[in-house]
């Protein structure tokens, strides 16, 4: 796809190395873009956007996450529509809000962020993006589901074979590959897990989702495992990048680096204005 008004291809170097460009020229020329590598239509105005996503009507469709999603997750909540939608969504929602979840799990991800650091702290440099930033969510969403901390590397392979999977658009034969055998082998992982916590529930994520019920109506073994692999990617890139987009500006505007060493309450602020300039998803 090339438009008339020299938009790049969404899939072109051209558009990795500066989106925002494409992005403006989106906006101005071309609101809503048929992308027929990718059978999507575009939209790029914050009004059409916000109207897709407050559909009551039926008139946009999920169908597309059928052929992005489905092969390496497995159905997940994002294809469904309607009233099952709604229902899946009151099934999760409950544990992933209010001031038990903060408590409950502050201790978890401190205690992940201090492992990591603690292994590069005296080593004189570090690459932050591969030693933290792209560990420390998969690390903690683990621990959150209660699984073995002893198998946090292999879901780090998971979740890089999975993002891969779902940016392979020019349909790498080996990426595909690995991201069929991820879908294979968390399932051959987790599913005996989910039934164990079906029988003897702990005090974990894992455990809220296989018992959580509204209305009668409870998620089956598949859906969860479903939706532990939309997490694991869905919470994984977007913290991953959010914080390697946060620790690139910081190293490449030195002032306000050494503003927040000297005071730590800027922490805040800075993630959010990092936020304005670099959206984790672009």
């Amino acid at each position: 796809m090339t438009s008339t008004h020299s938009i790049p291809d969404l899939l072109s170097p051209e558009f990795s190395d500066d989106p925002y460009a494409a992005y403006s020229l989106l906006r101005e020329h071309e609101p809503l873009l048929w992308h027929a590598p990718t059978s999507s239509y575009v939209l790029s105005r914050y009004a059409d956007v916000r109207r897709v996503f407050q559909d009551r009507e039926g008139a946009f469709s999920t169908d597309n996450y059928g052929w992005q999603l489905e092969p390496v997750h497995g159905r997940t909540i994002l294809q469904l529509d309607g009233r099952d939608h709604a229902t899946r969504r009151a099934l999760v929602a409950p544990a992933f809000r209010g001031r038990e979840l903060r408590e409950r799990f502050l201790p978890v991800i401190e205690r992940n962020s201090r492992a990591l650091v603690d292994a590069f702290r005296d080593e004189g440099r570090v690459d932050l993006v591969s030693q933290y930033a792209t560990r420390f969510p998969i690390n903690v969403i683990v621990d959150m589901l209660g699984l073995d901390q002893s198998h946090h590397d292999r879901f780090h392979d998971w979740y890089t074979a999975i993002i891969a999977f779902l940016g392979n658009l020019t349909q790498d034969p080996g990426v595909t590959e690995d991201g069929l055998r991820t879908r294979d082998e968390f399932a051959e992982y987790l599913l005996p897990i989910i039934a164990e916590r079906r029988r003897r529930p702990g005090d974990d994520l894992l455990s809220r989702l296989c018992h959580a019920e509204v209305d009668g109506t409870r998620m089956t073994d598949e859906e969860v495992k479903a939706f532990c692999s939309l997490l694991l990617a869905a919470g994984g890139e977007t913290t991953d990048k959010a914080l390697s987009g946060l620790f690139a500006h910081l190293v490449t505007h030195p002032g306000q680096l050494a503003a927040v060493r000297e005071d730590r309450s800027l922490v805040p602020r800075a993630f959010v204005e990092s936020l304005r300039l670099s959206l984790p998803c672009r």
